[in-house]
């Protein structure tokens, strides 16, 4: 197949029934379901041990953008966004239907894309689930369902199983699990030991696992912590309420942000020890890296006592470690130090950050401002997650860059 553009990241919202239909029949009517909020007239994820259901609304996305891209249209756009009062049939059919997603990928002219799962809503619960057995049983059913999704167009999708938050031995079980339904890659919502905070000793027994089925590890934005008491509404105003409930709770919502998550996988050596590992932060950007690598080098390069690693920080990023945009002019313009290599473009459809459907355009448009050469631009937007996820394809005739 040849290749114009390839999203490394977008989403599905999961179908409505997917819980009631592929749960074991002891966990039926206690797992996920979708009910109607009174209040709001819009759908609302809730299962057993969940006392505030998860709205749809904020990542459940039903806009389309003006056909021209610019900052007005973008503007009016987020006028429409709703964090409740959304049903499904509000949202874009194919969130949750394989058929209708091809429809909408290729009139944003992408050719193939990298699906992640619906982010909150139904995880919430499933994460906070106080019995583990349920709890797995519902990470086995979406990873079974999302399978079911890619084997439709498996030339088209590239889909994430789902790792439970459930301990290692859930997660080394899911992942193997996940390669034999055919998925070509998994998220992890946690550290593979449950974690949302620390990688644990324990933790090098999926990544050689990861390492020996050659299986790439995304980390989708951050770990998110289980809502709970910490949820409140998706505004400006609602940030600073939710971490002060974590601090009563002694929760540190930082530890779970991907910029720490990569400085605890670097120093504590799990690079060094796993050389082969290939680890995906999506949804990241990449503007933010050059300053941070040169600061994370100079530490060590100044307080070697404290380092007994054989390489800097920035060599295993380079190494090991992929990095995912939506629109990100600073890191298009700084892409030499980053890595061309380095970089993968998603513009996270159906979400918020999504143009759909002028995606292609607005994400070459930011490239070749850039001054990208044409092996770059093929590089960014297409080959490199055709590389990592192993999708066949002639090699094309565009000038090849050094950098």
């Amino acid at each position: 197949m040849e290749y114009r553009a390839i999203s490394a990241d977008g989403h599905i919202n999961e179908a409505p029934t997917l819980f009631t239909d592929r749960l074991p029949a002891k966990f039926k009517d206690r797992g996920p379901r979708v009910i109607e909020t009174p209040n709001t007239k819009g759908h609302a994820w809730i299962m057993e041990g969940q006392s505030r259901p998860s709205v749809m609304g904020f990542s459940s996305m039903y806009f389309r953008s003006a056909k021209r891209y610019d900052r007005a249209s973008l503007v009016e756009g987020f006028k429409q966004i709703k964090d409740r009062g959304v049903r499904y049939e509000d949202v874009f059919p194919g969130s949750y239907d394989p058929e209708a997603r091809v429809a909408e990928i290729l009139e944003d002219k992408i050719d193939a894309e990298v699906i992640f799962n619906g982010v909150g809503t139904v995880w919430n619960g499933i994460k906070l689930c106080p019995d583990r057995e349920l709890s797995l049983a519902c990470f086995r059913a979406y990873n079974e369902w999302i399978a079911d999704f890619q084997a439709y167009a498996p030339d088209r999708f590239i889909c994430n199983g789902t790792l439970p938050t459930t301990g290692i031995d859930d997660a080394l079980a899911e992942l193997e699990r996940c390669v034999d339904m055919g998925l070509r890659t998994v998220q992890l919502e946690s550290y593979p030991s449950g974690s949302f905070t620390a990688p644990a000793a324990d933790d090098d027994r999926f990544w050689a696992a990861a390492v020996e089925l050659d299986m790439p590890i995304n980390v989708h934005t951050q770990f998110f912590f289980p809502y709970g008491d910490l949820g409140s509404k998706i505004t400006a105003e609602g940030v600073p309420e939710s971490r002060a409930r974590a601090k009563k709770l002694g929760v540190d919502v930082d530890a779970g942000s991907f910029p720490v998550i990569l400085s605890r996988m670097i120093a504590s050596g799990v690079f060094e020890r796993f050389p082969g590992l290939k680890f995906v932060g999506t949804e990241v950007h990449t503007g933010w890296i050059p300053y941070y690598l040169e600061r994370f080098d100079e530490s060590v390069m100044r307080n070697r006592r404290d380092w007994d690693l054989p390489l800097l920080p920035s060599e295993y990023f380079h190494r090991n470690v992929t990095v995912v945009y939506v629109v990100d002019e600073s890191g298009a313009a700084n892409r030499y130090d980053i890595g061309v290599g380095n970089i993968m473009w998603g513009p996270d459809f159906p979400h918020s950050s999504s143009s759909w459907p002028v995606d292609y355009e607005l994400g070459r448009e930011i490239l070749e401002r850039a001054g990208a050469t044409p092996g770059e631009i093929e590089r960014i937007m297409w080959r490199n997650a055709a590389d990592l996820y192993k999708l066949q394809y002639e090699a094309p005739a565009t000038v090849r860059s050094a950098a």
